[in-house]
């Protein structure tokens, strides 16, 4: 669901189940890093453990030096003792963090794993339906959203659910009345907390809907700044891009304002409780008060109570700072199950069909896609055999592009089969058997080497320049400083179209695939260029089956079968 920013409280407000699905998502992750988060918390309880100690020690050593006036070398086995809670105290310290980072590390690990997974699954027609600077918003920051819900706040509130409780127990036997202010005070810093907490879900995913929208409208206009610049709107485009950074500065303002007043808040309320309980054991001790055990109550009963105090709030104080974080941690894993969660489009729907003969290379049977309302092929029967020379022809829009994704796996057919040897097709069979180019060959930066070798990169230089030779890039790259180890930009900078096409065909020739699949391999070529780049593909793919989608009339009558695709059908 693609929301504005101004309808995203009203759709909270309406739609709290998903606030639920999103946290029981949260939950489900930290069984991934279960170990870390159980270590984390371990250190943690060891530590409140030990402060209840030392303040014990503490009370008694200061009892026993004010009031009982005890000479010093009586009191060195509790003077040592503070020396080793202190190490223990430090090594706890220092282990909950590194606990949480490696707790958050692998959950992150693990959900960029499943993005990615995701995406494979969705495949490159799906993907273009989204802006590619929103998808690495959502891979990079809003999944690093998730580190300090995993290393700091689920830790914490396990600490919450231990630590309290446990200075209570120790508290009841030598104080209740302190007690009684711990347990009437304690329930309202967690109420307020989730108080001022309510809306900081719906803030923070304001901020993630911000941020995923500038990035993409950033990276969209970069991309096209040549365009722009063409048509005099780069000024425009520029005051535009400010307006959503000023919007994005707004919407992360309004969740440190939230962040800032439930720290406000929590801070009055636990200082508001350790001043009663310093008042109650102060008059206690001057004698002020004559009821509960504040009547008899000595030096080392007080000092206990009062140093334990803040301690009690401590957990709560600082789940309360990291209360943010399962906020952003809830906004950022909304923007990450909607592509989670997203079938495949086009999922397979079986019908009544016969069983299909094994000796096709490939079979189409009544095979139909929709996308939304709008049908594209409709009851598309087609066989092709091992070495066939097919050309697809047709207009553009025809659904020759649509054919192929079917055939490499990239979408699934609404109705029918697609079968690869008789068995139905799947993009892993396809990406083993099947090399393709695309109208639009992407070439990265680094060198026309490595471009080449993406199609097997465990291939031996040999192999790499054997393919390079065969598609005849060597024919241009012998011109070039450094051969085949010369750099090129990103989208293949510095390259003509032919050449770019080239480096493609190296790439499916690499590959020794069974089934050649070329979409448009001509488009933007000149004819000098074109009739090169078909000898090179006619040489190269004497051997392997062929298929071809154009309209270009001098790749037509090189195929020997020609299958014209129009209006949802073929002929």
């Amino acid at each position: 669901m693609h929301l504005t920013e101004s309808d995203n409280q009203t759709y909270f407000d309406k739609n709290k189940a998903r606030e639920k699905i999103c946290a029981v998502w949260l939950k489900a992750q930290a069984k991934i890093a279960k170990k870390w988060l159980y270590l984390a918390v371990s250190a943690g309880v060891i530590n409140g453990w030990m402060v209840i100690i030392q303040s014990a020690v503490l009370a008694y050593l200061l009892q026993a030096i004010i009031i009982e006036k005890l000479p010093l070398i009586v009191l060195m086995p509790y003077l040592w003792s503070l020396v080793v809670i202190f190490v223990v105290r430090s090594l706890c310290v220092y282990a909950y963090p590194v606990c949480g980072f490696e707790a958050g590390a692998q959950v992150r690990s693990s959900v960029r794993q499943q993005l990615f997974t995701q995406f494979l699954k969705q495949g490159p027609s799906e993907i273009k339906n989204h802006q590619s600077g929103s998808l690495a918003t959502v891979t990079l920051e809003q999944v690093d959203a998730l580190e300090h819900y995993f290393s700091r706040y689920l830790p914490q509130q396990m600490l919450v659910a231990i630590l309290p409780i446990s200075i209570l127990i120790v508290v009841m036997p030598f104080n209740w009345i302190v007690g009684v202010i711990f347990l009437i005070t304690g329930p309202l810093v967690i109420l307020f907390m989730a108080l001022v907490g309510m809306g900081a879900a719906s803030a923070t995913r304001n901020q993630f809907l911000a941020m995923s929208r500038m990035s993409g409208y950033f990276l969209d206009r970069l991309q096209g700044l040549s365009t722009l610049k063409l048509f005099g709107l780069a000024e425009t485009e520029l005051s535009n891009i400010n307006t959503m950074a000023n919007g994005f500065r707004e919407k992360t303002m309004a969740v440190l304002r939230i962040a800032f007043l439930s720290s406000a808040i929590l801070e009055f309320f636990s200082a508001i409780a350790v001043a009663l309980v310093a008042v109650y054991v102060g008059l206690g001790l001057l004698d002020q008060i004559h009821f509960g055990p504040a009547v008899h109550i000595s030096l080392q009963e007080a000092l206990f109570v009062l140093l334990l105090a803040p301690e009690f709030f401590m957990p709560l104080r600082q789940l309360a700072i990291n209360y943010h974080d399962r906020a952003a941690a809830l906004g950022a894993s909304d923007a990450i199950l909607a592509i989670l969660e997203k079938e495949p489009a086009g999922q397979f729907t079986s019908i009544d069909i016969q069983k299909p003969s094994s000796h096709h290379l490939i079979e189409f049977i009544h095979v139909s896609k929709k996308y939304d309302q709008r049908t594209v092929l409709t009851d598309i029967n087609l066989s092709i055999e091992p070495g066939e020379k097919v050309a697809l022809v047709g207009e553009s829009g025809a659904g020759k592009t649509t054919l192929i994704n079917l055939l490499l796996g990239f979408e699934q057919p609404t109705t029918g089969r697609v079968l690869l040897k008789g068995e139905t097709l799947t993009q892993t069979q396809s990406a083993q058997q099947i090399a393709w180019v695309g109208q639009s060959t992407y070439i990265f930066h680094g060198s026309i080497k490595d471009n080449i070798a993406l199609a097997e990169p465990t291939a031996s230089a040999e192999r790499i320049y054997e393919a390079a030779v065969a598609a005849g890039v060597t024919e241009f790259s012998i011109h070039l400083s450094e051969g085949l180890e010369t750099q090129v930009g990103e989208r293949g900078y510095g390259l003509s179209g032919g050449q770019v096409q080239r480096i493609a065909l190296a790439r499916a020739f690499l590959k020794k695939a069974e089934i050649i699949v070329l979409d448009e391999p001509t488009a933007n070529l000149d004819d000098s260029n074109k009739a090169l780049l078909l000898a090179v593909i006619n040489q190269l793919f004497k051997q392997q089956t062929l298929i071809i989608a154009t309209h270009d009339p001098l790749v037509i009558k090189i195929m020997s079968r020609h299958i014209k695709v129009s209006q949802g059908g073929i002929s």
